[in-house]
């Protein structure tokens, strides 16, 4: 997305672990906790709160057993909402260069192949895109100096002046345009004009409220899409500055394909999201999703928070790829109880827990959030627990196949991968305690969440409160909405 409630467009700083797994989130939100008990089944959770707060009779526990169906739980996974916008059925994607970039044959070749991968049909097929297409008659190279820092009204003015008005010095690959004809490859609904911003070049972009500007490798912004009018037709553009990251060992090429390939996807999915949004936002039933992701919730923002999001692609066929790239998120896979984020990684089987019998709840919708999820909706499921009492609620452990042994769990209050650098629980401050009364489990077993609440979110009358399982180092998360009203 280009703007949104979170500085944070492309966290590629994940990769290099500038946040910590498991720690409690910001704004007063605190405690995070995990069982004692090694053998699920042999105690006895605390018994539900009342809505008086006073224990209801003692009841037998059901921390089930482990199941040899996968998944034992329908997964409560969110799922993409369509908006009804506009979709690219066959991108074609014109690939700006600096000739001053040493790079620059690499982005060439990066948009070349990049739409005819089993990754991007994997990525975005199930949504309607089709393959991608570049080729060097979409490469269009820009001979003079780059300049220090940009604009996003520059790209803009780049873009309409160029595609649909008086060339400036992009040439295309092959051979000068015809005097007076717009020199890059023509606009339409389904092309995407990618900028890779050469090295020294600062890409600017607005601070949260529009105050004022800010360098986006110094936000953490790998890159932002947007829409654009030239010669008369709305078509996308994609921005990605050349950045590096501190703790990551990516180089500026690979961040810069790695961003590039979330915008890419994102703009095919979400192709005018100023006027018109496709994809964008989780559906009703899941505000805790839309709230752990920041409300940046297009297909590539739901996946950006998990380190093994990003990774090196290496196919043979149908084309040759090797770059660095990030998966993104699948409806199909996660009702499946597979991993959301596709390709999958390969190994151990995708493992999590979902929330039971959650209830219909609400949630209190500041004015700022409707331009950025639009048709958002303030019913949704989650649990309530107003201040000062308490809510017990179970879990599910599910897995798409054996994994090799019990994962750990541990429940913490907002997004744990963010912690204090989360935007949106500075503006959404509480105070929310929650433990878990299993330390692990597995397929078909159940634990149970108790939540204490001080305060919930003054902004938006609640709060998340986040399971985090792990296996063999790595980590998912389910986050639950605790409603407030």
């Amino acid at each position: 997305m280009k703007l949104g409630f979170s500085a944070v467009t492309v966290v590629i700083a994940l990769v290099g672990g500038g946040f910590a797994c498991g720690s409690s989130s910001s704004g007063g939100a605190s405690g995070s906790s995990s069982g004692a008990l090694a053998e699920a089944g042999t105690y006895d959770a605390p018994a539900p709160q009342s809505e008086a707060g006073s224990a209801d009779a003692p009841a037998p526990v059901d921390h089930g057993a482990p199941s040899g169906t996968y998944p034992a739980f329908p997964p409560g996974f969110a799922q993409l909402k369509d908006q009804g916008g506009h979709v690219m059925k066959s991108p074609v994607i014109v690939a700006i260069t600096w000739n001053s970039d040493a790079s620059q044959a690499t982005f060439d070749a990066f948009a070349d192949a990049i739409g005819g991968t089993t990754y991007w049909k994997t990525a975005c097929s199930e949504y309607g895109v089709g393959p991608a297409v570049s080729g060097a008659v979409n490469h269009v190279h820009i001979a003079t100096p780059p300049p220090a820092t940009i604009l996003d009204s520059d790209i803009q003015a780049m873009v309409s002046a160029n595609a649909g008005g008086a060339p400036d010095g992009g040439v295309p690959e092959g051979g000068a345009p015809d005097a007076g004809a717009p020199s890059w490859p023509a606009p339409s609904q389904d092309t995407i004009y990618a900028f890779f911003l050469p090295p020294g070049t600062s890409l600017q972009t607005q601070t949260f409220g529009g105050s004022g500007t800010q360098d986006a490798c110094a936000a953490g912004e790998g890159g932002y899409h947007d829409q654009v009018t030239a010669a008369g037709v709305t078509t996308a553009y994609a921005v990605v500055p050349s950045c590096t990251f501190p703790g990551s060992a990516n180089t500026a090429m690979q961040q810069t394909t790695m961003s590039m390939s979330h915008e890419l996807l994102e703009a095919s999915t979400d192709a005018q999201p100023s006027s018109g949004a496709a994809y964008l936002g989780f559906d009703d039933d899941h505000f805790s999703f839309d709230y752990f992701q920041e409300l940046q919730t297009e297909n590539g923002d739901a996946c950006e928070f998990y380190r093994d999001s990003f990774f090196e692609r290496k196919e043979t066929t149908p084309v040759p790829f090797d770059a660095w790239v990030q998966r993104t998120w699948s409806n199909a896979s996660a009702a499946a109880g597979h991993n959301p984020c596709v390709p999958a990684p390969e190994g151990e089987p995708y493992f999590n827990v979902t929330p039971l019998e959650q209830q219909a709840v609400n949630v209190t919708l500041p004015s700022l959030v409707s331009p950025l999820l639009p048709g958002l909706s303030p019913n949704t499921k989650g649990f309530k627990g107003a201040a000062g009492k308490s809510v017990t609620f179970a879990v599910g452990f599910y897995s798409d196949g054996p994994t090799s042994g019990p994962w750990s769990v541990s429940v913490a209050a907002g997004n744990p991968l963010l912690g204090s650098k989360s935007l949106i629980e500075q503006y959404n401050p509480s105070t929310v305690t929650a433990s878990i009364d299993l330390a692990s489990g597995q397929n078909g077993q159940k634990a149970y969440v108790t939540v204490d609440i001080k305060a919930t979110g003054t902004l938006f009358a609640g709060e998340i409160v986040t399971v985090t399982s792990t296996l063999n180092g790595r980590s998912h998360y389910m986050p639950v909405w605790i409603a407030g009203n």
